[in-house]
């Protein structure tokens, strides 16, 4: 069996140019960090949190918004480093959890229990406004200069996985990943991603590692980066996947219309929803 022929892409220049644009506003507010991050984090769990909304109310589900986004302030809040700072070794995100789920329940009991509601934005909050705090920590761990260079680490990931799978999928895919769930994706295209993502993060570890040979990144083999690839990988197909259960879940082809040529915003962003918290495990874990 041949891989069939790909047909050209009218909408790649678009996706292109969009896609270049939103990469340079990402590196400019990462490369700031702190304020810029933590407002650029509100706008993303406001417009996410929206089309979260339009998705669902598809199936005739309603979601709490101001559990969303409230508790998505309080989680960000408390990730700020500042907060950290001052007060090492105090569990905030915990307390934000705990205080969030508390008030999400009293309101419920205040305004008529609506169990289907609760849930599904019980699940809403656990992969948006939870997921977001990571960033802030990512960014600013284990300092504000080789934290950037850790939080760029799952988004090149990221990038690098959908843009291999993409082109070896188009070109190459023959075998359907997940044909019940996202139709495009296959098992080609996945490989292509891994070993583009791989590619790319060993030269990426390889330059930093000699800019800040005190950092984490001087422990980074090449085993260990295939290993750490790997993980990050299946992070980001996850939340691809992920996503397309949604959309195919609510019968929507896109989250929103946020990006000319890729949809909406977490149409984007789905693949940092699992790398970037993943991320920031490991190195907690293992450094």
């Amino acid at each position: 069996m041949q891989p069939s022929e790909a047909r050209p892409d009218s909408s790649l220049p678009t996706r292109i140019a969009s896609s270049l644009i939103g990469v340079l506003v990402l590196f400019g507010v990462i490369w700031e960090g702190r304020i810029f991050l933590f407002l650029a984090l509100v706008f993303i769990l406001v417009l996410g949190s929206l089309e979260l909304r339009h998705m669902l109310r598809n199936k005739g589900i309603e979601l709490n918004m101001a559990f969303l986004i409230g508790g998505g302030l309080v989680m960000l809040l408390f990730s700020l480093p500042q907060l950290h700072d001052i007060y090492p070794g105090v569990p905030w995100r915990e307390i934000a959890l705990g205080l969030v789920l508390i008030g999400a329940f009293s309101s419920e009991l205040i305004v008529g229990a609506n169990i289907q509601r609760f849930a599904y934005s019980l699940m809403a909050f656990l992969y948006l406004p939870w997921t977001l705090g990571f960033f802030l920590l990512l960014r600013h761990s284990p300092d504000g200069t080789v934290g950037l260079w850790i939080l760029a680490l799952p988004l090149i990931s990221s990038f690098a996985n959908d843009i291999g799978g993409y082109f070896v999928g188009r070109y190459l895919g023959r075998r359907k990943l997940a044909p019940t769930i996202s139709p495009g994706k296959t098992v080609e295209g996945s490989i292509g991603g891994i070993l583009t993502s791989f590619l790319l993060l060993f030269l990426f570890t390889t330059i930093v590692r000699s800019a800040y040979p005190e950092s984490p990144f001087a422990l980074f083999r090449p085993v260990e980066i295939f290993i750490v690839n790997l993980v990050l990988s299946f992070a980001a197909q996850l939340g691809d996947l992920t996503e397309s259960m949604l959309k195919r879940f609510c019968g929507v082809k896109d989250s929103g219309h946020f990006l000319p040529g890729h949809g909406g915003l977490l149409d984007r962003l789905d693949s940092h929803l699992f790398t970037v918290p993943l991320t920031y495990y490991l190195l907690t874990i293992f450094i």
